[in-house]
C-alpha cells in the first residue's frame, strides 16, 4: 500500500508541472480553454482566423481551380501550420510517457 501511496505522490507532482495545457473553463462548467495560445492584439487573432478559413477554402477548392480566396497564400499556410504547432502538447505527452513507465516498474497493474 505504501508503494502505491508513493506511486501516487510521483503522478501528481507530474502532473502538477506537466499537465497545463488546458485550464477548467470558469465562464463554462466541465469545459477547458487552453492556456498556451497568444496572439499579438485582436489584429493578429483576427488574421490567424482568416488565414485558417481561407487554407480550408484552398483545400475544399482541390487541384481544378489553381485561383486561391486569399491575396496572401504563403502567409495563410505558414500562419495557420503555426498555430496548429503551437497545439501540439508536448509536456503533456513527457507526463503520459512518465506515468506509463512509473506504472510498468511498480507493475500495478497488468497493462
Amino acid at each position: 500500500m505504501k508503494k502505491k501511496h508513493k506511486l501516487v505522490k510521483k503522478l501528481k507532482r507530474g502532473a502538477h508541472s506537466k499537465l497545463n495545457v488546458l485550464h477548467p473553463s470558469q465562464s463554462r462548467k466541465g469545459k477547458f480553454k487552453p492556456s498556451f495560445v497568444y496572439f499579438n492584439g485582436y489584429s493578429d487573432l483576427f488574421t490567424t482566423i482568416d488565414a485558417l478559413i481561407n487554407v480550408c477554402i484552398l483545400a475544399t477548392q482541390g487541384a481544378n481551380n489553381p485561383q486561391s480566396h486569399s491575396k496572401e497564400l504563403e502567409l495563410d499556410i505558414r500562419k495557420t501550420l503555426e498555430l496548429a504547432s503551437s497545439l501540439m502538447p508536448f509536456e503533456e505527452g513527457e507526463f503520459l510517457d512518465d506515468a506509463y513507465q512509473m506504472l510498468v516498474e511498480n507493475n500495478t497493474e497488468q497493462l
